[in-house]
């Protein structure tokens, strides 16, 4: 009998250790495997719309700087984007395009907490938003005030999605003029 328990025993250890090998790969909850199986999927559908999106080329040297001058700083100018411009969605951000009277073009770029906690990883989104508009700036339509709002699957995102999400909402918005198009 004292084999039987010792070989009981450590039955039980093992079903114990299997059962929280388990719960590692699933995560605390079941949930959270899911909500990251959901935010791959938004990123798989951002990258297969990388082929279809047109590339844009470089700008001739110089014109690829991004100026203060071209932020939207002030929030009742912000405010004004949210109100009377219009809104293109896409699963990894939001732009609102507000055409106004004037030459230069002016953007501001917002990264929420519930896209993600930690700073560091927020900073690092607006830094690749950045740097998509400034690969771009030079090809966009005058008169306008952009804000780009990140979305959650921002964060499970690389810089080529956010970039070619950008460039599709551009696009979309016709504030993108590419060099292959009449105007």
């Amino acid at each position: 009998m004292i084999n039987g328990k010792i070989v009981a025993g450590t039955n039980l250890q093992t079903k114990q250790t299997q059962t929280q090998k388990d719960s590692r790969f699933l995560g605390e909850d079941g949930d959270k495997g899911w909500s990251q199986c959901h935010k791959a999927a938004q990123v798989e559908r951002a990258m297969a719309i990388d082929r279809l999106v047109p590339v844009v080329p470089a700008g001739p040297k110089g014109t690829n700087r991004f100026p203060k001058s071209e932020r939207l700083h002030r929030q009742k100018d912000i405010e004004a984007c949210l109100r009377e411009g219009k809104r293109y969605r896409h699963p990894l951000m939001t732009l609102y395009v507000r055409w106004r009277e004037g030459r230069g073009r002016r953007i501001a770029f917002s990264v929420g907490r519930k896209v993600a906690k930690k700073a560091t990883q927020r900073n690092k989104i607006k830094r690749w938003l950045r740097e998509a508009y400034r690969t771009k700036r030079w090809a966009m339509k005058e008169g306008v005030d952009l804000f780009i709002i990140a979305q959650p699957g921002c964060a499970a995102a690389n810089f080529q999605a956010v970039d070619a999400a950008l460039t599709e909402l551009l696009v979309k918005a016709r504030v993108l003029q590419l060099p292959n198009e009449n105007g």
